[in-house]
């Protein structure tokens, strides 16, 4: 007698499931290399919605990874993820995953740079973002100079860091470059090219609490009072509930008890 098999309703629903990976399968084995480069794009501007969660996020980044596993960029941006979250170590792993594919892909050294910035490990900042800024057609050279500069200060090299920061303003002049230049000057106790530097970042930005304050205490120095009494005065007014300006109240509090 002849017996046939006949399958249930979970059986047939079971074998249809598995029907459809089988093909869902064949078609992403089967996509062509521009197929998958659009495809890893699209996933790459996915992750960058701001309404993913962290895990959304690093997964899109991943697969976009593992479709064109050769583009620095999408490891750059799941380096990226990481760094925003605070994962550090990852984040390198990262950086230094897309240098390795793409050793020609300036973006990853700059990164790589400011996360060692951000660790305290300042010969690797400086290494990593000399090499950045070493790379064909660098974006925003000014910012890269500057982290150089602030880099080499840290280390402790201030002829380095006047070299970066005088570097950054061949490129363009800029108030804040200025007053960092200005205070490596004070801290060397060169004061005449401190204060023309700081005059120079005040006349392109006056509303520049900083340099007021930098200015108030280089004049408070040299016992030009009236003028050091001016540039505190505008630090109380620019920022009233500051350490500079709790500062400058105390000294101008000393200025009028010498009358």
């Amino acid at each position: 007698m002849n017996m046939h098999f006949q399958p249930s309703f979970r059986t047939w629903l079971l074998l249809s499931i598995l029907a459809g990976l089988f093909v869902f399968s064949g078609a992403c084995a089967t996509l062509s290399p521009a197929e998958k480069k659009l495809l890893a794009q699209k996933k790459y501007e996915d992750a960058q919605s701001p309404g993913n969660s962290k895990k959304e996020r690093y997964k899109k980044l991943m697969e976009a990874i593992r479709m064109e596993p050769k583009e620095p960029l999408y490891r750059v941006g799941l380096g990226d993820a990481y760094f925003k979250d605070g994962k550090l170590d990852k984040a390198e792993k990262m950086y230094l995953s897309a240098i390795k594919v793409e050793p020609a892909y300036a973006t990853s050294y700059r990164m790589l740079g400011r996360l060692y910035m951000q660790k305290g490990q300042w010969d690797d900042a400086t290494h990593y973002l000399k090499r950045a800024l070493n790379q064909p057609n660098v974006i925003n050279p000014i910012q890269l100079y500057n982290w150089l500069a602030y880099s080499e200060y840290r280390k402790g090299d201030l002829p380095k860091a006047e070299k970066a920061w005088l570097r950054a303003l061949d490129i363009n002049d800029s108030d804040k470059i200025r007053l960092n230049l200005a205070l490596i000057y004070k801290e060397g106790n060169r004061l005449d090219l401190a204060q023309a530097s700081l005059l120079k970042a005040l006349e392109m930005n006056p509303k520049l609490p900083s340099a007021h304050f930098a200015l108030g205490e280089i004049y408070y120095q040299r016992n030009k009072f009236g003028k050091a009494k001016k540039h505190f005065s505008e630090v109380i007014h620019l920022e009233p509930l500051s350490e500079q300006a709790r500062i400058s109240q105390e000294i101008l509090n000393k200025l009028s008890a010498r009358k």
